[in-house]
């Protein structure tokens, strides 16, 4: 039989109260991983978060909750340390975070564009600095980048969007040619489509949802659970051979042509 095991491996994930990183969280719980989940002070997460730990708990792992703004370097350390109190350190670091705003380049503020790169740029290597000297220590550590296939097709809504992911893709290429050699497994899966709260904002009825679906090469959105299934693996030690890899999750739709 094929398992994947994360047993005794501790992952944080930040963004990960709800969407796709409260998914990646469960079914790294699944695998037996203990959780360490981000989330920020919005009503959203505050609502979600204690039962996504109650949740990850039943699955007979530890669980901790800790609200930081990755795009603050001060909380993202202060993140880390507690993480490193409570477990010992961080084993798997998945940096999810994100947001999707929609606005055309020429109207885009300023301060709109500094978020998303915030967020989804600086909040990458707040977060891996913080991590590395752990996992150098031990020779051994797995770092996924959640990117997008905007980077690929500069889609997504807003320039800040693609700008951020592909700014992600290259720290993992940094970090390939840096620790590859020192045990750090470095990736990153690109999403397209997927089935989330942020994507609800934009298509908010099964119906419109369905209907968006047809338009993709597979014939429906993706799922959560498609960008999870394939993080367990990357971050498991049956991926041990695989690092720089970019994965597409995303049901054929950014190379698909007609």
């Amino acid at each position: 039989m094929f398992e994947i095991s994360l047993k005794g491996k501790t992952a944080l994930i930040t963004g990960s109260a709800r969407g796709i990183g409260a998914e990646i969280a469960r079914q790294f719980a699944k695998a037996g991983a203990n959780i360490v989940v981000n989330y920020i002070d919005i009503p959203a997460d505050q609502e979600a978060w204690p039962k996504l730990v109650d949740e990850l708990k039943a699955e007979g792992v530890d669980a901790i909750a800790v609200c930081a703004d990755v795009s603050n370097e001060e909380q993202v350390n202060a993140m880390v340390q507690k993480a490193n109190e409570h477990f010992g350190g961080v084993d798997i670091l998945v940096h999810n975070a994100g947001i999707t705003p929609v606005c055309k380049l020429e109207e885009m503020p300023t301060s709109l564009w500094k978020k998303c790169l915030g967020i989804m740029l600086d909040g990458a290597f707040y977060c891996t600095r913080a991590v590395l000297p752990y996992m150098l220590s031990k020779k051994c550590g797995k770092i996924l980048m959640i990117s997008s296939n905007c980077a690929v097709n500069g889609g997504g809504g807003s320039v800040g969007y693609p700008a951020a992911k592909a700014g992600v893709e290259g720290i993992v290429k940094t970090l390939v040619n840096a620790y590859a050699a020192e045990g750090i497994r470095a990736n990153v899966i690109q999403p397209a489509v997927i089935d989330t709260d942020l994507f609800r904002q934009r298509y908010d009825t099964d119906e419109k949802v369905a209907e968006y679906g047809k338009k993709q090469p597979v014939g429906h959105v993706g799922k959560p659970i498609d960008i999870a299934n394939c993080a367990v693996f990357l971050c498991s030690d049956k991926a041990e051979y695989i690092c720089g890899a970019t994965i597409p999750v995303d049901g054929a739709r950014t190379y698909y042509k007609k």
